[in-house]
């Protein structure tokens, strides 16, 4: 049958690439080989499924000899370190320990999600580390395996040599794993799909600014014209937690909302630190004002400054020009209006400068507010 199945798939298809995954015993593991020899399959990525990350045993214990043989034909494998372990004989406490198992495997690359997320690449008898850019989670989370291997395949199947290949896939496991979710009550699961726009947090407060957020941007997008009032740069909006002291304490799109054709779309995810330029603008009109925990960038112009104007909302400005050097400009530039206006105000701007488009900023109490007021401006653009 998996012989049948093989040959069916070979012959229809232009294969580029080929993943395998739990094999079971030691027979399926030769037929394989077979197979893979008689295609003359390179891109081979071998994920030796042999135990879960619930430490259960899914290789049958005679297979393991067999399972070396298939990884000696294969471009990549892709252990964790418990398979690690028994693929090489180390056991496996350190990124160190990683390194000296790798390359007694050979070409490699060991996850290390069960000690400190760093993933060690072994290839061509040189060592590289991958590291990940979102914090460990005490979270028991489904697929991360199998999906990090299917990653990998797919880029050598579009060209992209194995180094490259583990970066690409890093950063796609990275933002997959930040937005898990639940369905049920057993492990959470991986969204590979883009499911989420948001990161997945269990802290109930971080949850309500991303909800707040995500309502903030579905709200904004979904109206007509939108797109008019975007930047060349597009636009972001973040939101603070109560008493946020630091960038890590704000919520923000990771990429923005930008212009496409007579529309707007978000491009990344809402994610704690997302934001730097308006993150500063909060943080430094939280020193003034606490309850204002929000702004968004938007386009500048004279007419949407009188629009502005003709809503009382109350306006201050920066001047590009007179920013001291060794200054954050975003917050001098945020400080020198609040400082300047009368009255807290609603709308921050400037007139740029060479290389810096000119922006407005509307500042609020949370995203919602935020869009609410912006949206405003934009029903009475012509």
């Amino acid at each position: 049958m998996i012989e049948k199945q093989i040959d069916s798939v070979m012959y229809d298809m232009s294969i580029k690439a080929v993943k395998t995954g739990m094999l079971a015993s030691a027979n399926v593991i030769a037929l394989i080989i077979e197979k893979i020899r008689e295609y003359k399959i390179e891109n081979l990525v071998v994920d030796p499924v042999m135990v879960a990350t619930s430490t259960d045993r899914l290789l049958d214990e005679d297979a393991v000899e067999e399972m070396k043989k298939l990884l000696s034909v294969a471009k990549i494998s892709t252990p964790n370190i418990y398979e690690a372990e028994i693929l090489s004989g180390i056991d496996i406490k350190s990124t160190e320990d990683m390194e000296r198992a790798a390359s007694r495997i050979g070409n490699c690359v060991i996850k290390g999600g069960h000690i400190n997320a760093t993933d060690v690449l072994f290839w061509n008898n040189k060592t590289y580390r991958f590291e990940s850019r979102i914090r460990m989670r005490n979270v028991r989370l489904h697929g991360t395996g199998c999906a990090f291997s299917a990653a990998i395949t797919s880029c050598l199947a579009k060209g992209m040599d194995v180094i490259e290949s583990v970066r690409v896939s890093k950063e796609f496991m990275d933002n997959s794993i930040e937005r898990y979710f639940s369905v049920g009550s057993g492990s959470r699961l991986i969204d590979v799909g883009n499911i989420k726009i948001t990161e997945t947090t269990e802290d109930l407060e971080r949850e309500r600014i991303l909800n707040n957020i995500e309502t903030a941007i579905e709200r904004f997008i979904s109206v007509r014209d939108s797109y008019k009032l975007i930047p060349q740069v597009g636009s972001n909006i973040g939101m603070a937690l109560k008493g946020a002291k630091r960038l890590n304490e704000i919520a923000g799109i990771s990429g923005r909302i930008i212009r496409v054709n007579k529309g707007s779309m978000l491009s990344g995810i809402i994610r704690f630190g997302g934001t730097l330029h308006i993150g500063r603008v909060i943080l430094t009109a939280m020193k003034f004002k606490n309850e204002v925990r929000s702004a968004m960038n938007i386009r500048y112009s004279k007419n949407i400054l009188d629009i502005c104007s003709n809503l009382n909302y109350r306006i201050s400005k920066f001047d590009r020009g007179k920013e001291p050097d060794g200054v954050k400009t975003m917050e001098w530039g945020t400080e020198e209006a609040i400082k300047n206006s009368e009255g807290f105000p609603d709308v921050i701007y400037d007139t740029g400068c060479k290389g810096k488009e000119a922006m407005i900023r509307i500042i609020g109490r949370d995203a919602i507010d935020v869009v609410n007021k912006t949206l405003k401006i934009l029903r009475l653009i012509e």
